[in-house]
């Protein structure tokens, strides 16, 4: 991925795309009904991670991440077709894709965070 960026200026660029979406969103008329802002900032948070924890670390924090949101779509899965004994794919999806939407702006605060008080 592009970690010739030094990570302050992925972390802003995620920021300043945050906010344009919103307000797109805002001034838009025929923004569709379900999709919400934070299933678009998915990508570029992800991005936004792997290039920091990278360039600090050396270690790059993403194919964890995404073995963990596997595991946790197989345990949805299992849930839903075994605990409520249905299987709705586009509530799967749109459940699986919202938890990881709010679990990675988590991780995001959390990992700028740490390195924001490392790098004063």
């Amino acid at each position: 991925m592009a970690t010739s960026i030094y990570w302050p200026y992925t972390v802003l660029m995620v920021i300043l795309l945050w906010l344009t979406v919103i307000v797109i969103k805002r001034m838009m008329t025929t923004w569709p009904r379900g999709l919400r802002v934070i299933d678009l900032m998915v990508l570029p948070l992800w991005w936004s991670i792997e290039s920091t924890t990278f360039q600090v670390t050396h270690f790059s924090l993403l194919g964890p991440l995404v073995c963990m949101f596997l595991i946790w779509g197989v345990a949805l899965t299992i849930y839903q077709v075994f605990g409520a004994k249905s299987f709705n794919l586009k509530k799967f999806v749109t459940l699986w894709w919202r938890l990881i939407g709010i679990v990675t702006v988590l991780i995001f605060v959390i990992v700028i965070t740490v390195n924001a008080v490392h790098w004063i």
